[in-house]
């Protein structure tokens, strides 16, 4: 019989965090900060349950007024900044955890929603309202 709970401790092994391993949980979805970064991780796949996660993990631990700190934001913003994915995770020397992305086919790869710091807004989602003049016409 396989001790899997030592396993998970294994420097370098690949396992699937647990509430232990991640910062806080809400509805269900573990979440976790990802440095200073202002980053962030949701074990979840589905963008929804990620971003209700995220904006309490944001008010509750970080003490922010919601997830993109900014109390006139409006939270359907926040989409620009989550990506749905998997990821493995590895387990380090001193006992914490790396998140590495990770084809959905890869064995031991975990649903996740990665949550960027928010800035401009990223490509593909920038348009111009205005229209584009041809080079040399203004």
């Amino acid at each position: 019989m396989t001790n899997t709970t030592h396993d998970a401790l294994t420097p370098g092994r690949v396992f699937t965090p647990g509430p232990n391993d991640m910062e806080d949980c809400f509805d269900g979805v573990l979440v976790a900060s990802l440095g200073e970064t202002g980053a962030a991780i949701a074990l979840t796949g589905d963008k929804r349950q990620a971003l209700e996660a995220l904006d309490q993990y944001y008010r509750r631990v970080c003490g922010q007024p919601n997830l993109l700190d900014d109390t006139t934001a409006d939270l359907r913003n926040a989409y620009y900044w989550l990506d749905c994915g998997h990821a493995l995770f590895t387990r380090r020397p001193d006992g914490g955890w790396t998140v590495t992305a990770a084809a959905e086919t890869t064995p031991d790869a975990v649903p996740v929603t990665w949550f960027h710091s928010p800035g401009p807004v990223p490509q593909p989602y920038t348009r111009r309202d205005d229209p584009m003049l041809p080079a040399g016409s203004a």
